[in-house]
């Protein structure tokens, strides 16, 4: 199956929660409670406390009485508060919250449901900045497609760019022009579904569908754009939808990183101006391990190198991004 989905790791990894409140979906990096399988970091076990008090702050059943000390130590009340949850909200008996499993799902739908309209803000604060970094993208590319190679100046610029993103520089002179124009073509077919939805007869907010109970940040299905109405028959999603998940909406992603996850996504969401598809051969910045040994043609087919190209054409600045992180890719080599 070809979901495209972007988890809690890779290039756009989640920090732990650290404030004293939970504002947004709660999330962990380690399992906590018992048996072999939990960690215990104390960063997440305040989570967890916190988490749980707030179940019974809202009057619904298998919160802790009286309320947990939030002092990141795992101990038998944490334990046993743990075990209580499960036992009254699930049936189930395991004593440990693991990363984007049941009960912590559970815990993000008793204490802070995210709704459609909590969507429609976040797409409201992020797709600005997407048009921003296609527009951008677009400028650069139309400088050197105009003026050709250059030492100085707005060509000189893009030109750099697309080496360091694409690595287009590898290629024969005329690889190099033809591939200016693919990709001049590609962040159009990006800039129309973004800017100039009415083209389609569809509203940008409709391209987006939230999935409530999946942790994952968002995935979609490569070039899902041209499947109008199709729903998938396995997972019972369209396939014509970037589906944002609940880490789409934590407290860490910034409108910067989430414009940075909708152009990730859009990449795969509507692919090459060629028609080929963009996946993921290596995650993070172009400088980073999983990335920086990518051959052009991989990067020409990498989400993540589409992403960084057109943020650092908006920034005006090729400084990693502290939200994006390098990972190994899972694409169909």
């Amino acid at each position: 199956m070809d979901w495209m989905v972007m988890p809690q790791v890779g290039s756009c990894q989640l920090v732990p929660l650290l404030s004293s409140g939970l504002t947004g979906p709660i999330e962990i990096n380690k399992p906590v409670g018992s048996g072999p399988l939990a960690r215990n970091q104390a960063d997440d076990v305040r989570v967890i406390q916190q988490a749980l008090n707030q179940v019974t702050l809202k009057r619904v059943a298998g919160g802790p009485v009286p309320p947990l000390a939030v002092d990141g130590i795992c101990g038998p009340k944490t334990k046993a508060a743990i075990s209580r949850f499960q036992q009254v909200q699930l049936k189930i008996f395991d004593g440990v919250i693991e990363p984007n499993k049941k009960t912590i799902i559970k815990l993000n739908e008793i204490i802070d449901p995210v709704s459609d309209a909590d969507l429609r803000i976040r797409l409201q604060l992020a797709l600005p900045l997407v048009r921003l970094a296609i527009g951008a993208a677009l400028r650069d590319l139309q400088a050197v497609i105009s003026n050709g190679p250059a030492t100085t100046g707005p060509a000189a610029v893009a030109s750099d760019r697309l080496n360091r993103h694409f690595r287009l520089n590898t290629l024969s002179a005329l690889d190099q022009s033809t591939t200016r124009i693919d990709l001049f073509g590609t962040f159009t077919r990006f800039n129309t579904v973004i800017s100039n939805p009415e083209v389609f007869n569809i509203n940008v907010n409709d391209e987006f569908d939230l999935n409530k109970s999946d942790p994952q940040i968002a995935l979609t299905t490569l070039q899902g754009f041209f499947e109008e109405g199709v729903v998938d028959p396995k997972t019972k999603r369209r396939r014509d939808r970037i589906h944002l998940g609940l880490g789409f909406f934590a407290p860490r992603v910034s409108a910067e990183f989430g414009s940075f996850i909708i152009l990730h996504e859009l990449a795969h969401f509507i692919g090459r101006a060629n028609g080929q598809d963009i996946d993921d051969f290596g995650k993070g910045w172009f400088d980073d391990f999983f990335v920086r040994g990518l051959p052009a043609a991989e990067r020409l087919s990498n989400a993540d190198s589409y992403a960084g190209f057109a943020h650092e054409c908006r920034v005006n600045s090729s400084a990693k991004p502290p939200f994006v992180t390098t990972a190994p890719g899972n694409a169909r080599r």
